[in-house]
């Protein structure tokens, strides 16, 4: 069935020609280029459509968390007992100025940096 035509109906070919060179039109990507006036009857690739959803939905889901983040509690304390746990089971302070002076006598990083 073409667009309302029905076997049962006598086909007129120029009516069925007319609906195949629409089907033949199809636009692969109208995204990329929105001013183009693409006719609505046109068949859409949906492979690049969903791409282009699958990346705007990252977006949204990081802009979300960011939001939460952003908004949390600010009486909320309880990231600074992590961080003085942490310190008390031995991690070491990685802004500290010793770590800094390590990272300065490191050749193999100087190297690297090519300094």
């Amino acid at each position: 069935m073409l667009d309302g035509i029905n076997l049962s109906e006598e086909l007129n070919g120029s009516q069925t020609d007319k609906q195949l060179e629409s089907i033949g039109s199809v636009v692969t990507n109208p995204i990329n280029n929105p001013y183009k006036n693409a006719d609505k009857n046109l068949l859409i690739d949906e492979t690049s459509l969903s791409e282009e959803a699958v990346k705007l939905y990252q977006k949204e889901q990081d802009v979300k968390q960011f939001t939460n983040l952003a908004m949390s509690d600010p009486q909320d304390l309880s990231h600074e007992d992590i961080i003085s746990n942490l310190f008390s089971n031995g991690v070491t302070d990685l802004l500290s100025d010793e770590n800094f002076s390590k990272l300065a006598e490191n050749s193999s990083l100087l190297n690297d940096l090519e300094l």
